[in-house]
């Protein structure tokens, strides 16, 4: 275990380090810092926030939100996308019953009513193409709904 955590440790480091490779792109270091599920629970830690995307997730996370919300990655914006993207079952399911924990958060964290959701929403869910979309891109109809 000890030998685990030192290694996650190196790597962390080592990623936060590493150089950018072009003046206007993030280097990965940043992405780790500054996107992600980490830094949506370590707001105050860069250096927390690249360890804990490192150990979530390898930085997948990370990745994806700087790729789709570049400008926007440590705000609200890239949170909310984290959110859907982590909780999508849940809130598929809360959507559509209309309450839950999860559509509520969503709706706070955007300002947009539940009623308005749902409805943009079962519009998506009722497209023929719905059931033929992967996970990322029903994820991605959900964030372009609530988009803030």
């Amino acid at each position: 275990m000890k030998n685990l955590k030192l290694s996650m440790a190196t790597m962390a480091m080592a990623v936060m380090f590493l150089p950018q490779a072009d003046a206007h792109a993030r280097s990965f270091g940043n992405i780790y810092k500054e996107c992600g599920l980490g830094a949506m629970i370590f707001e105050e830690s860069r250096t927390m926030a690249a360890i804990s995307n490192i150990i979530w997730d390898l930085g997948t996370t990370a990745i994806s939100s700087n790729i789709s919300s570049e400008e926007n990655c440590n705000g609200a914006k890239a949170k909310v996308a984290a959110f859907i993207s982590t909780s999508y079952d849940d809130l598929e399911l809360e959507i559509a019953s209309g309450e839950g924990k999860y559509v509520d958060t969503l709706a706070t964290m955007t300002s947009k009513d539940i009623s308005e959701i749902r409805a943009e929403f079962a519009e998506v869910v009722a497209s023929n193409e719905y059931a033929e979309l992967d996970k990322a891109k029903k994820v991605e109809k959900l964030y372009n709904i609530v988009a803030i």
